[in-house]
Formats: structure tokens, C-alpha cells, sequence
């Protein structure tokens, strides 16, 4: 386990995409493309596969690789190139995937983020995808999933549904996402 969780952060290190260039930080903007977390963007959730769940052209607009005490970090997200002429809005699309230190760190936070969400309407624990895992929509603003896999969590959430949007492909892209860990 020790070796996959080096080969992944050397890999998120190191292995860069050269068309990325790092985009600098602006007051505006909390969150840059860092060179260094392109790999897991391409080994995870890929711009095709956010543009097969948006419907529709988008661009990697955030990508950051942190390490906060024992647990390992990577945050993207993609957002649609142009506004949805039908319902106004322009889709955005969420990840966040997590390494934690051990197998009891990653259920806890999955039960406290569970927990929190929990009395919410349209929650669904789903059982085959990952050690724990529930998936939540309001059926017309958001789909989200929480998969927790061993020592190992990811967030996917596409906000903004618009006409274009594919729940199948949401679903169809998370049990992949899942599948790889």
C-alpha cells in the first residue's frame, strides 16, 4: 500500500501534462492549474469525461494537489464553456479525492460528512460501489456521490444541471473513478 501511495504522489509530482501551462494566482481566483496534479486529473476524472457528464465543451479550471497532515489531497474542477441557452445556467463539475493514513481515518470522515447530509431529501446509500458510498440529487440542481474505498474517499458533484447534463453519464463515470481505486 505504502508503494501505491508513493507512486501516486510521485506521479502527481512529476508526471505533468506539458500543454498546461501554471496559471498565476489572482485575487479573483482561489485556485490555479498547478503543473504537478495534471497526472491524477488524467489517471481520475479526465476533461472528456466531464464534458460526456456536462454535455457539452468544457475546461479544467481548477487543479490543486495538497498534502494536510497524514492525508493526501487533489481537488479539480471543470466548468462548461458556454451558458446553457435553456436554463441559464453554466454547469460546473467538482472533484476532490483523498488518500487518507489509514483505513479508520477515511470511514470517519465518511460517516461525519454522511452524518451532516444525512436528513437531507434525495439521499440514497449505494451498495456494490466502494467500502461506503451514498448518492444525492435534488433532481434538478445537483448530482453528487461520496465513494469511500479502503483508505481511500472521493467527492464527485456536478453542480448546475443544465438541459445537456447526464445523470447516466454521471453514474457511469463514478463507478469508473471507483473502480480504479
Amino acid at each position: 500500500m505504502k508503494r501505491k501511495l508513493f507512486s501516486l504522489y510521485f506521479f502527481a509530482i512529476f508526471g505533468s501534462a506539458a500543454s498546461c501551462q501554471k496559471a498565476p494566482a489572482s485575487l479573483n481566483n482561489s485556485c490555479i492549474i498547478e503543473p504537478e496534479s495534471i497526472g491524477i486529473a488524467a489517471g481520475l476524472l479526465t476533461l472528456r469525461d466531464a464534458e460526456k457528464i456536462m454535455g457539452e465543451p468544457a475546461k479544467l479550471s481548477c487543479n490543486t494537489f495538497i498534502k494536510k497532515g497524514d492525508t493526501l489531497e487533489y481537488k479539480c474542477d471543470y466548468t462548461a464553456l458556454n451558458r446553457d441557452a435553456k436554463s441559464g445556467k453554466t454547469g460546473k463539475l467538482y472533484f476532490m479525492y483523498e488518500i487518507y493514513a489509514g483505513v479508520p481515518s477515511a470511514a470517519n470522515a465518511y460517516t461525519m460528512i454522511y452524518n451532516a447530509n444525512s436528513k437531507h431529501e434525495g439521499i440514497e446509500i449505494v451498495k456494490g460501489l466502494g467500502s461506503d458510498a451514498y448518492y444525492h440529487t435534488d433532481g434538478t440542481g445537483f448530482y453528487f456521490y461520496l465513494v469511500r474505498k479502503n483508505e481511500k474517499m472521493f467527492r464527485l458533484k456536478l453542480n448546475k444541471i443544465t438541459s445537456h447534463s447526464s445523470e447516466m453519464q454521471f453514474k457511469t463515470v463514478t463507478k469508473r473513478i471507483a473502480d480504479k481505486l
